[in-house]
């Protein structure tokens, strides 16, 4: 299972939860991502739910000190199969 836009393949819950998918097409990209290669998701077309844990750095309003914290983002994917080309 990879990303069809980045060539990135899912790792760790991310791929479980594709796995656990009817899809038999390993290609999946978000919205925006269909947009940018001249597609558009299917119109009543459900995506899948899946998260990254990303780094971001904040000042500590106490201390004024800048820490760094770990933060999960939340982005759905579709499958190649629930896109069409942009007419």
């Amino acid at each position: 299972m990879k990303n069809f836009v980045t060539g990135n393949d899912y790792t760790g819950e991310n791929l479980t939860s594709l796995l656990q998918t009817e899809f038999t097409n390993p290609n999946f990209m978000t919205f925006k991502q269909a947009r940018t290669v001249g597609r558009v998701v299917k119109k009543g077309e459900r995506g899948i739910p899946l998260k990254r844990v990303v780094t971001m750095k904040k000042t500590d309003k106490k201390t004024g000190k800048l820490k760094i914290i770990r933060v999960p983002k939340f982005f759905t994917v579709f499958n190649l199969t629930q896109t069409e080309e942009l007419a």
